[in-house]
């Protein structure tokens, strides 16, 4: 039964989207041509699942791409000059990737913030979903920073090994050195609290509330109450609470910026600045301000100077500061941009002059990986507001406090720290580490925060957690957090804590909170701190949007994976247990999405090109220890995707060609069938317009893809669809300029003459095709021994002879067309042939008649002066093919099972040729004899065969 047989197809405009015609009804009228579209629907569904992809996800998901290619293309020039790759090259990419996220996360949040200020009611359901697309991209960024810390290498990392392609996965990773493996003490306390500060500290929130600055504008801030505080914390009043917020969290420049909103610092800066003797509470915070603005902590105290939380500042701003900092040189030390706007601004006060003896103000730089480098920056940023202030900067005017070292010392860290707090102890009159003292006062000898702490008590319960010393109503407040209490440990009690030892107090301090059970997010946190890769991989999978179809937690989960194996922390072979290689269908489901998200948007160029380019360099084969491995999975979904897709524009076509070159050269047969057609889908366009050039271009890119990039032992001669189509191409533009020729110049009776016009633009054609092969000069020399090819350049040769009136030159191309040969080469297979298709024969002699009886109406009859275009050996191959035209007509015996019965007049015009061609036999006998003579008397030139070898050829068999 038809009638429910349904049409089936890819939409050519997707790569996602399956077209089903309806089901046609046996008592529907068939839909008319000029039906509205309306009244014809077709159903359309997608093959994967796909949630969209908005413009900040786009723009993230093709960063992170750009970065992952400037990597592998970084990795390969290194292979090439050293033979080594760095490892830290693996973690700086995943900086790439993570402020590639970071800047859509910033992005995003300020489009919902400018949607909510401008929603209405019937727009929630919206911002819901939105705020639900913002939480899984935020949880990504959070577990992709931990697993930087905690699982890749160091920056300053000097060891080196081949990564991709020198060794096996196995091999690779029983070699990772992560620094949660290799990291002395302390190495990794400063990168694990600003992780805890960004993903997990409530301070930045609270800085931003209404209720920070309405507090903050009071007269009195440290009286401020609200009836319904958001500032948690032990005290009555919401100011010391947040400063505790902000102490908790090692942000002591905030934490002093909100102390001199305080009324007696307000009074104290007052009689400072008018020249007063300073009271005791004034010198108390001239000495606090000291220790605070001084203090060495891991992870920076907060200033506009040090490494910023998410870690990034640095790693982005490099390349600008020196580049700033260059062209100031050049310019005494002013950049070009400066303006009237920026000379009004308060220069920064000096960054290195020091409050603390022995407290260097770059100290908190002993904690990172690269102090000096580190360093390095901190001054130029300085130099740069230096100047954005209209001051010159200096840099030999700059003097920095300590000369820091080129890598982490822990013991260069810890005696500054030590030397802070002892100074905190000394000042604010704590018991030191040696006494048996409890806490509180009366541990030294009136220290100089003690006017401080007896006017505000809450003041010494917060410095106490300075010195590791945390109070009870501190750490037994509800609202303390395990990142915080974890926080306050890493700070000011154990900075110099083992890598491997931060997961088991973060353990600890998780048991101690609440009901002693950890919830789900805690438990992955652990695992992670633990080392656990896989942890990571699962985590992204399952909880950040990694299997939701959205293209970016997919491609986000993919890159990690593909991070963590090529730093050798997870293997991507194959278990025993499973078939599973959990790479490859990472890849493959990330591609997945990429296509079908934008497909639902009407972006499929954009879903094509950003899906192959993810999964190309996983598609090639490589080799691993002497062995090629391939994954023929990758190369299937990527020919899949390029099949699907009907490029819009010539430019896109060529842009899926380069980026599949280097896949097809190292020997992917199956991209190259794609990217065959993606060059037949242009070149069917551009014959629909009538572009016969551009035609011509694009079957000729298909041909030389199969052809001539693909290694030797896989290349196809000229390929399939396109060699077929160019085949015929090149044989309909010679027949139309053969028939053209026949009917227009050489018109036999009874035969109206067609319009000079139409012969020429028939004639123009076939010279635009041939024109376009001898310009492609990848192809020409491929080509030369293409029967098609040269039989349209016979042809086109046999028109412009003839309009010069060379019937020489026509006689000899006519001869060339018609003639038998033996054609070499695996594609032919010796097959014998003439370079004409049989229908031209006829129309080939009626041109070579033509050319005989204009001859002959010039015979003289005097057989010295005769002469023949053709050669005797042309002659016989004109009279072969009469032979054949003959039988196929049914004049003469005809091996057909259906004879033919020719009309009297058919017969009589092919009787008229016989006798013309014997004529010209005749002339062409008495030529040759004279020319023979000639060459005798030394008179004419050589020709090519004696007469005596072309009779003998005439009168042999065909071949």
């Amino acid at each position: 039964d038809t009638s429910k047989v349904r049409a089936v197809a890819w939409d050519p405009s997707g790569t996602a989207a399956l077209s089903l015609c309806p089901v046609p009804s046996k008592n529907a009228a068939r839909p008319s041509i000029s039906a509205a579209a309306d009244e014809f629907l077709l159903d359309v569904f997608l093959s994967h699942d796909g949630t969209g992809c908005n413009a900040e996800e786009t723009e993230c998901l093709l960063r992170q791409l750009d970065a992952r290619d400037d990597w592998i293309e970084e990795q390969a020039q290194s292979r090439h000059k050293k033979g080594k790759q760095s490892k830290s090259m693996i973690t700086k990419l995943s900086m790439d990737y993570r402020a590639a996220v970071c800047e859509c996360l910033m992005q995003l949040q300020a489009k919902q913030q400018k949607q909510q200020d401008m929603s209405d009611d019937d727009d929630n359901n919206d911002n819901s979903s939105n705020s639900d697309n913002l939480e899984l991209l935020t949880l990504s960024f959070a577990i992709s920073h931990l697993a930087e810390i905690f699982l890749l290498p160091s920056l300053s990392a000097s060891s080196s090994s081949n990564f991709r392609g020198g060794l096996s996965a196995a091999a690779a990773a029983t070699t990772n050195n992560s620094r949660l493996d290799d990291g002395p003490s302390g190495s990794l306390t400063a990168d694990t609290i600003r992780y805890l500060r960004l993903h997990h500290s409530r301070s930045h929130a609270l800085l931003d509330s209404p209720e920070v600055e309405e507090l903050l504008s009071s007269d009195q801030p440290e009286y401020y109450k609200s009836s319904n505080s958001a500032i948690p914390g032990p005290f009555e009043y919401p100011y010391w609470n947040l400063i505790l917020q902000l102490v908790k969290t090692g942000q002591l420049d905030n934490a002093w910026t909100v102390l001199t909103h305080h009324s007696a610092c307000r009074h104290a800066e007052e009689a400072a600045m008018t020249g007063r003797p300073l009271t005791p509470e004034g010198e108390g915070f001239a000495v606090l301000r000291a220790i605070l603005l001084s203090a060495p902590l891991p992870g920076g105290r907060g200033d506009d100077y040090c490494v910023d939380d998410a870690g990034l500042d640095d790693f982005l701003e490099e390349d600008i500061l020196e580049r700033e900092e260059k062209e100031a040189r050049l310019n005494n030390g002013f950049n070009n941009n400066n303006d009237d706007e920026e000379e009004e601004n308060v220069p920064p006060e000096n960054i290195n002059e020091q409050y603390v003896d022995g407290v260097p103000r770059n100290g908190y730089l002993l904690w990172e990986d690269r102090p000096r480098h580190a360093d390095r920056l901190r001054k130029l940023r300085y130099l740069r507001d230096l100047r954005k202030c209209g001051q010159p900067s200096d840099e030999s005017e700059y003097s920095s406090p300590t000369v820091l070292p080129e890598v982490y010392q822990p013991n260069s860290a810890m005696s500054i720290f030590h030397t802070w707090q002892d100074v905190i102890k000394r000042e604010a009159s704590f018991p030191s580490s040696g006494s048996s003292g409890g806490f509180g006062l009366g541990g030294g000898q009136g220290g100089a925060l003690d006017a401080l702490f007896r006017r505000f008590p809450p003041l010494q319960q917060i410095l106490s957690v300075l010195v590791g010393k945390v109070p009870p109503n501190i750490a037994n407040d509800p609202s303390l957090t395990w990142s915080e209490t974890l926080l306050m440990e890493l700070l000011y009690s154990r900075p110099d804590i083992s890598p491997d030892d931060i997961s088991a107090r973060a353990n600890a301090i998780m048991s101690r909170k609440g009901d002693g059970r950890k919830h789900a997010l805690d438990e992955i946190i652990l695992s992670i701190m633990s080392g656990s890769a896989g942890q990571v991989v699962e985590t992204m999978f399952s909880l950040c949007g990694g299997s939701s179809g959205a293209a970016l937690p997919a491609t986000v989960t993919s890159l990690l994976c593909n991070l963590l194996i090529d730093a050798g922390c997870i293997s991507s072979e194959e278990a025993s247990s499973s078939s599973v290689n959990i790479q490859t269908e990472l890849l493959i489901l990330a591609a997945e999405a990429i296509l079908s998200s934008f497909s639902v948007q009407e972006q499929s160029n954009v879903g094509v090109r950003a899906a192959v380019r993810l999964l190309l360099p996983h598609a090639p084969p490589k080799r691993v220890e002497g062995e090629v491995v391939y994954e023929p999975r990758i190369s299937a979904t990527i020919a899949e995707a390029i099949s699907h897709r009907l490029p819009d524009t010539d430019a896109e076509a060529r842009d899926l060609l380069h980026l599949c070159e280097e896949a097809i050269r190292l020997g992917s047969v199956r991209i190259a069938d794609a990217c065959e057609s993606i060059a037949f889908s242009r070149a069917s366009f551009h014959r629909s317009k009538g572009h016969l050039h551009r035609e011509v271009y694009w079957l000729l890119r298909g041909m030389e893809i199969l052809s001539n990039e693909l290694p030797t032992q896989f290349q196809r001669k000229f390929g399939f669809a396109c060699r077929r189509h160019f085949d015929a191409l090149c044989e309909n533009s010679a027949n139309d300029l053969i028939s053209k020729l026949a009917s227009t110049t050489y018109a036999t009776n009874g035969e109206s003459k067609l319009e000079e016009e139409a012969f020429v633009s028939v004639l123009q054609a076939a010279r635009n095709v041939l024109e376009a092969v001898v310009q492609d000069e990848d192809m020409a020399s491929l080509l030369k021994g293409h029967m098609e090819a040269n039989l349209l350049k016979y042809v086109v040769d046999i028109a412009l002879a003839d309009a010069l009136g060379d019937t020489t030159k026509m006689a000899s191309d006519i001869v060339r067309c018609l003639e038998e040969r033996c054609l070499p080469g695996e594609e032919y297979g010796g097959v014998v042939s003439t370079l004409a298709n049989p229908k031209m024969y006829a129309k080939l002699l009626h041109i070579s008649v033509a050319i005989l009886h204009k001859e002959e109406s010039l015979f003289n009859g005097t057989m010295e002066s005769t002469k023949c275009a053709f050669s005797v050996h042309g002659m016989h191959i004109l009279m072969a093919r009469l032979t054949q035209v003959l039988s196929w007509e049914g004049i003469t015996t005809s091996s057909s099972a259906v004879p033919k019965t020719p009309t009297k007049e058919r017969k009589e015009y092919f009787h008229a040729m016989r006798l013309t061609l014997c004529k010209g036999l005749m002339r062409a006998f008495a030529s040759a004899q004279t020319n023979s003579s000639s060459e005798k008397d030394g008179k004419g030139g050589g020709v090519e065969q004696s007469l005596d070898d072309e009779v003998e050829l005439m009168l042999s068999p065909c071949i």
